[in-house]
């Protein structure tokens, strides 16, 4: 579960973690209010979506005139921003951020996420490139820490983070303090990625965080409910709609393939192989054993009225994921929403002759095909006429 830049500063600021001052407002009049209330002669504003790269979109402005901040904020709040990093038509802004700008001498990133092969939560931190831009060292470059579960972040760690980042010494002390509360922080609260892409030393000699990226563990949000109360489902259409307990994930792209799998291996391969072929996929509907047939067929019939789908695959290869109830969720869908595009079934596994019955069976048009291979060069053929 992602988090806004805003709530995850909330989370910041209760760990004592410096940033500079601001508001979250959700009008532009309330934008003007907070500038006036924070002083100063410029004010930096930030669009609230769960997506970086906002300032290449136009998401972060600097402003030292109320009346162009009005305006913007005007024309920027209740439309969709669209950035490299996020669905093809954007996602909705509902909340402002209105900071103070700080002056900066230097630029970091620190980021923390966790390593399942090696049960360790690795740190990641590198120089800026450049301060106004936020670029960061590719991946690679970055240095990389891995610290224990059991034993925790230790003081040489933290002071190989700051060698290797060129944190001036005189900063040690705040650097290590920020470091370990982190680190609390992403155990306490059941995080999967902390993402601090600006991390600056102010011209004050201070270190201070501007702009952050959370991501919290789902699977763990029935022990922090205060986190669960902070998600924001309008930041992703199917979701608004249909939410994870429903059994569904769900990944929007940009081609004209909708995809329904099971597992994310699976999807992936397809994903690739329908490349190979020469298709793209539109979209992917990830299937798990908590799926119900209604739920599948609301589903499918909210990718297949986008108007970029022009065929179907289904590739099932059922385990735990009956079979027929896939087969049902995708007829009752067609039935209902009077699916007219060519789909195509490869499925296998668990009650699979069941799902082709139904598919032999059934009114509506199901081309049922034994390879992979087979069938997506029947999707991608089926896009092409």
């Amino acid at each position: 579960m992602n988090l806004h830049e805003f709530q995850a500063k909330s989370l910041f600021r209760e760990a004592g973690i410096p940033l500079p001052f601001g508001e979250v407002v959700e009008s532009a009049s309330a934008a003007v209010e907070a500038a006036g209330r924070l002083g100063g002669q410029q004010w930096i504003v930030k669009a609230q979506v769960h997506a970086g790269a906002r300032a290449a979109a136009g998401g972060v402005r600097c402003f030292s005139d109320l009346e162009k901040l009005r305006r913007y904020a005007e024309g920027m709040l209740g439309e969709r921003l669209i950035t490299t990093e996020n669905a093809p038509d954007g996602q909705p802004v509902n909340h402002l951020l209105v900071e103070q700008p700080c002056a900066i001498k230097k630029g970091y990133c620190l980021n923390l996420m966790f390593d399942p092969q090696r049960g360790e939560v690795i740190f990641q931190g590198g120089e800026l490139t450049s301060v106004e831009g936020s670029y960061a060292p590719p991946s690679s470059a970055l240095f990389r820490v891995g610290v224990n579960r059991f034993s925790g972040l230790q003081n040489f760690q933290s002071r190989q983070l700051a060698v290797a980042m060129g944190v001036d010494k005189a900063l040690w002390p705040p650097f290590f303090h920020l470091t370990h509360t982190l680190y609390q922080l992403f155990i306490e609260k059941d995080l999967l990625l902390i993402e601090v892409d600006t991390l600056v030393e102010s011209e004050l000699g201070e270190m201070m965080v501007l702009n952050a990226r959370v991501q919290v563990d789902d699977n763990a949000l029935y022990r922090q409910p205060q986190l669960a109360q902070l998600e924001d489902l309008s930041q992703d259409d199917f979701h608004h709609d249909h939410t994870h307990s429903h059994g569904l994930g769900f990944i929007s792209m940009e081609g004209d393939i909708s995809c329904i799998v099971n597992g994310t291996g699976l999807a992936l391969a397809t994903l690739d192989m329908i490349q190979l072929k020469g298709g793209q996929v539109a979209n992917i509907i990830d299937v798990n054993n908590e799926v119900s047939i209604e739920t599948l067929a609301e589903a499918c019939g909210f990718v297949w009225q986008k108007e970029h789908c022009k065929s179907i695959l289904i590739n099932i290869v059922g385990g735990i994921v009956q079979c027929n109830i896939v087969a049902a969720g995708v007829l009752e869908a067609m039935r209902r929403y009077g699916v007219n595009c060519p789909v195509v079934a490869r499925i296998e596994g668990s009650l699979v002759e069941e799902a082709k019955l139904l598919f032999t069976q059934a009114e509506q048009r199901v081309a049922v095909v034994q390879a992979l291979d087979d069938a997506i060069v029947a999707a991608v053929k089926a896009v092409d006429s």
